[in-house]
């Protein structure tokens, strides 16, 4: 009987490793040591640790994209938007280092995603324009509010990451969800006329 495929802890244990250490002083046997593998295990499975950073990349990528086109598919814009930024706080509390190591650190890997990824900031694009059609949000490039709105969600979670210990606590607390939605909408909505 063969043995079963190790590849499913190799990554993790490589997401693991690259949020402790960093991509760059990440090292092979860092990753089969969390892995419980042999160095020569992991390379039967990745020729290079380029390709399992990039598959885990792309794994957490996907996985983002998917869920947040998912979430934003009905409603309203505002309800629309609104979910897109509840459902960035969950993908970030449900695992800190796919998030961090997907969307905030790992650029990079973005040109040697598959050519039928499915970004977020496209799905954003895609409900901003939707909304400056129906005079609901403020005209501009949407490419260019969408990344305005996702600055707005993603700042504060730098800055959650790079705090003092309970100085801005967004893993466990949710306080700060209705700020972070209303900052994100007040920045793409459409200025009322006095």
């Amino acid at each position: 009987m063969p043995r079963p495929s190790q590849k499913d802890k190799i990554l993790r244990a490589a997401l693991d490793c690259f949020a402790e250490f960093g991509y760059d002083a990440t090292r092979v046997r860092h990753i089969a040591d969390r892995a419980e593998v042999s160095e020569a295990a992991l390379s039967r499975h990745f020729p290079s640790m380029e390709a399992l950073a990039q598959e885990v990349h792309a794994r957490h990528f996907r996985d983002y994209a998917n869920q947040l086109h998912e979430a934003t598919s009905a409603g309203t814009t505002e309800e629309r938007l609104r979910q897109a930024v509840r459902t960035t706080l969950t993908f970030y509390r449900t695992d800190p280092a796919a998030f961090t190591f997907a969307l905030l650190r790992m650029h990079t890997f973005l040109p040697n995603l598959p050519a039928d990824t499915l970004y977020p900031i496209e799905i954003l694009e895609s409900i901003i324009a939707i909304g400056q059609r129906r005079r609901e949000l403020r005209s501009g490039q949407p490419n260019l509010l969408a990344a305005i709105f996702f600055g707005c969600v993603l700042r504060p979670i730098v800055v959650a990451t790079l705090a003092e210990p309970g100085a801005l606590d967004l893993t466990t607390a949710s306080r700060h969800d209705r700020l972070i939605e209303d900052a994100a909408i007040a920045a793409v909505r459409r200025e009322r006329r006095v």
